[in-house]
C-alpha cells in the first residue's frame, strides 16, 4: 500500500481524468442541443458509448478499489485539508456509482436518451403523444433497472432522487411538498383579488430575434456574465452545457422576448456557478458546481431573486425602452408586477414565480407514484391532466403544452424535478443571509451593479465547487440547514404584503 501522500496524487490524477471525459460527453450534449444535424446524432450516440466505456475503464479496476479502500476509514483529521478529503469523496462517490450500473447499462441509457431527445422534439413539433409513449416507457423502465441495479434494497424512487441529489430522503421531500403546496394554494386564494388589475399584456410584445439576441446579451452584461468564459446559443428547451472550468455554455428560446429573457438569466447562473471556482479547485478537479439542488440554486437565483426583482428592472429597463418602442411609458414596477402576477396556466417555462413550484410537484408526484405502483407509463397523461385541474384549476387542451413540454422524461431526469423546488428553497435562505451581510445589495442592483450580489455569492458558494454536499455548502454559506420557512416567508411578502393593492397601487 501506497502512503497517503502518493495515494493522494493518484486520486488527483484519477478525479482529473474523469472530469475530462465528463467534458466530452458535455460537448456531445451541447452540440446534439444546437448544431448537430438530424442523421449526425447516431454517430454521437456511438461516440458518447465510448465515452461511456472509458470512463468504466477509468474507474472499475483495482487500483480505484484500493484507493477507495485505503482511504474509506479515514477521519476528517487525516486529511491535509478540506480539498483532499473533497478529491476522495468524489472518487468514492464516482467509483461506486460505476460499480453499480454496468457499462452495458449505461450504454443502453445513451442510447434511449438520444433516440429520446430526437423523439421528444419531433413529437413536440407535432403534437402528438402516441408517438412518444414508446421512448418515455423505456426511460421509465431503464430508470427503474438503473435503481434496481444501485441499491435493490431501496425504493426506486429513493435512488433515482439520490442519484442527482445526495441525503435527499422522498420522505421529508413528501412533507415538505405538501406542505408548501397547502401554502402556494392559501396564498394564491388570498391574493387573487389583491393582483386582479396587473395588466400582464405587455409581457406579450414581440421584437424580431436579432432585437431579443442582443437584449439577451445586455441582460447577461447586467449580470457580468463573462463572455470569455461563457457562450450564448439557442435551444428549444433551455439548458446550460457546462463543458469546463471556463467554459459554460447557456442557451435560449428566442420564440419570445419575456421568454428569452429569463431562460437566458436562468441559464446564465448555472453558468456563472459553473466558471467562478478557484484555480486550485481546477487542479484537483473539484470545478464547478455541486449537481441537482445546488447548481438548480443559482440558477433559481439569477432567476428568481434577480431578473424576477423590480430593482433588475430599474436597471435594466431603460436598455428594453431604446429596442423595444411598446415599453415606452411602462415602469420598472409594472414590469415586475406582470411578471409576478399568479397565473393559472399549464405550461411550466411560462409559470410565475408563486406558482411554478406546483408545476414541479405535479412531477414530481407523478415519478413518485409510477416507481410506487400506483400509475402505468401509459396513465401519465391523464393522471397529470388531473392533476392540473385539482391544484390550478385548468386542464392543458394539447399534449404540447401538457406532457410533452419537457425534454427531462425523455433523457435521463426522472428523479431530478424536486431539485428546482429545493432550489429556489436554497435561493432564498441565501437571499436571507445576503441581505443580512450586505443590506443595501439590491439597491446596488437597481443602479446597475450586481457586483455585491455576485460577489457574496462567488465567496459563500461558487467558490468552494465540489469540495462538499449541497447540504454542507448551504451551511457554510448561511449558518444553518435548509429552512424552508425562509421560501414560504419570501412567497408571502412579495404576493400579499408587497402585492399592488395592499401598497394601494
Amino acid at each position: 500500500m501506497k502512503n497517503n501522500k502518493e495515494a493522494m496524487e493518484e486520486v488527483r490524477e484519477i478525479v482529473s481524468k474523469i472530469r475530462y471525459l465528463d467534458s466530452m460527453d458535455s460537448l456531445l450534449y451541447c452540440d446534439r442541443w444546437s448544431v448537430c444535424p438530424e442523421e449526425g446524432f447516431e454517430y454521437e450516440n456511438l461516440m458518447s458509448g465510448f465515452l461511456t466505456e472509458m470512463r468504466n475503464s477509468l474507474l472499475v479496476n483495482k487500483k480505484v478499489a484500493g484507493l477507495v479502500k485505503q482511504f474509506s476509514g479515514c477521519a476528517p483529521s487525516d486529511f491535509e485539508d478540506d480539498l483532499q478529503r473533497g478529491q476522495v469523496n468524489y472518487l468514492a462517490w464516482r467509483y461506486e456509482d460505476e460499480v453499480q450500473v454496468s457499462a452495458k447499462l449505461r450504454g443502453r441509457l445513451n442510447t434511449a436518451c438520444t433516440q429520446g431527445q430526437q423523439a421528444w422534439e419531433k413529437s413536440w413539433k407535432e403534437n402528438d403523444m402516441k408517438a412518444f409513449m414508446p421512448y418515455m416507457k423505456t426511460q421509465f423502465e431503464l430508470m427503474g433497472e438503473i435503481a434496481h441495479a444501485i441499491n435493490p434494497n431501496e425504493p426506486p424512487y429513493q435512488v433515482l432522487i439520490n442519484r442527482f441529489d445526495r441525503g435527499v430522503r422522498a420522505e421529508d421531500l413528501n412533507h415538505m411538498f405538501k406542505s408548501l403546496k397547502n401554502e402556494i394554494l392559501s396564498i394564491m386564494k388570498e391574493s387573487e383579488e389583491a393582483w386582479d388589475t396587473v395588466d400582464f399584456s405587455i409581457l406579450g410584445v414581440s421584437p424580431d430575434k436579432e432585437t431579443s439576441r442582443h437584449l439577451v446579451a445586455a441582460l447577461q452584461d447586467l449580470l457580468k456574465f463573462d463572455k470569455s468564459r461563457g457562450v450564448m446559443y439557442e435551444a428549444h428547451h433551455p439548458v446550460c452545457s457546462l463543458v469546463g472550468p471556463r467554459d459554460s455554455r447557456p442557451s435560449t428560446n428566442y420564440t419570445a422576448l419575456f421568454q428569452a429573457l429569463v431562460g437566458a438569466a436562468h441559464e446564465s447562473g448555472h453558468g456563472m456557478y459553473n466558471y467562478n471556482s478557484p484555480e486550485t479547485l481546477i487542479k484537483a478537479g473539484l470545478w464547478g458546481g455541486i449537481e441537482g439542488t445546488m447548481h438548480e440554486s443559482q440558477s433559481k437565483f439569477y432567476e428568481n431573486m434577480v431578473y424576477l426583482s423590480e430593482e433588475f428592472w430599474t436597471a435594466f429597463l431603460p436598455l428594453v425602452k431604446k429596442s423595444v418602442p411598446e415599453m415606452q411609458g411602462i415602469s420598472p414596477r409594472e414590469v415586475a408586477y406582470a411578471l409576478a402576477k399568479p397565473k393559472r396556466q399549464p405550461v411550466r417555462l411560462k409559470a410565475d414565480e408563486l406558482t411554478v413550484s406546483l408545476h414541479i410537484i405535479i412531477r414530481y408526484e407523478l415519478e413518485r407514484d409510477y416507481y410506487e405502483g400506483r400509475i402505468k407509463v401509459e396513465d401519465l397523461e391523464e393522471a397529470w391532466n388531473e392533476k392540473y385541474q385539482e391544484y390550478l384549476g385548468i386542464r392543458p387542451e394539447t399534449s404540447r403544452e401538457g406532457i410533452l413540454q419537457d425534454v427531462h422524461w425523455a433523457t435521463g431526469y426522472i428523479g431530478y424535478f424536486q431539485g428546482y423546488v429545493l432550489g429556489s428553497m436554497y435561493a432564498a435562505q441565501f437571499r436571507h443571509k445576503l441581505l443580512e451581510d450586505v443590506p443595501d445589495a439590491w439597491a446596488y442592483l437597481a443602479a446597475g451593479d450586481i457586483m455585491p450580489i455576485n460577489n457574496w455569492l462567488k465567496n459563500n458558494v461558487h467558490q468552494y465547487g465540489q469540495i462538499y454536499t449541497a447540504e454542507e455548502t448551504l451551511k457554510k454559506a448561511t449558518g444553518e440547514s435548509l429552512n424552508s420557512q425562509y421560501f414560504i416567508e419570501y412567497l408571502r411578502e412579495k404576493y400579499l404584503i408587497k402585492a399592488p393593492k395592499a401598497l394601494n397601487l
